[in-house]
């Protein structure tokens, strides 16, 4: 069975500083220091598996990145020739973790801005015995009005403070 043999990586000199500035710098976070370690490695022809033994660290960890950069080389190297002072930001971003989509919001635009509707409101003008709304009076009135199945005061505080509000303790 034939075994495979690891991407080489080909570093200009420019790129080969920036990653011994990543490598060593006293700022930079630890995520990119270990990447730019690896890479550096590969650019000296070692194997993923001398890489592993040395940083002790997952060979898919080593694969993913020296692979990730092999496939940016061309790009890379573009960018050195035609904008050098954006060298540094584009492997910084192809040493980057890729964007994950997270977690689903549980709230649509159209509901916190309902709830944002009903807390500019005055309580007594709606008929309610209250003249003024607290997170848990406020996300009382939006589950009886439907606007919400279910939310809770400490969320309703969430939405009114990041539209500027100061809310009432409950």
């Amino acid at each position: 069975m034939a075994r495979l043999q690891a991407k080489p990586i080909r570093l200009s000199e420019t790129q080969r500083n920036i990653l011994k500035q990543l490598q060593v710098g006293t700022h930079t976070p630890q995520h990119f220091k270990q990447r730019a370690n690896i890479v550096l490695m590969a650019s000296q022809g070692l194997s993923n598996n001398e890489i592993e033994r040395q940083l002790q660290i997952s060979g898919e960890t080593i694969t993913k990145w020296r692979n990730r950069y092999a496939a940016k080389e061309k790009e890379l190297t573009t960018v050195e020739v035609e904008n050098p002072r954006k060298l540094r930001n584009a492997i910084e971003k192809t040493l980057s973790d890729e964007q994950r989509s997270g977690k689903p919001a549980t709230f649509t635009d159209e509901q916190v801005a309902c709830i944002i509707a009903v807390s500019c409101q005055k309580p007594d003008e709606m008929g309610l015995p209250f003249s003024h709304w607290t997170p848990e009076l406020l996300k009382d009135e939006v589950i009886k009005m439907g606007v919400v199945p279910t939310i809770s005061t400490s969320q309703v505080r969430v939405f009114l403070k990041r539209e500027g509000f100061k809310a009432a303790s409950s």
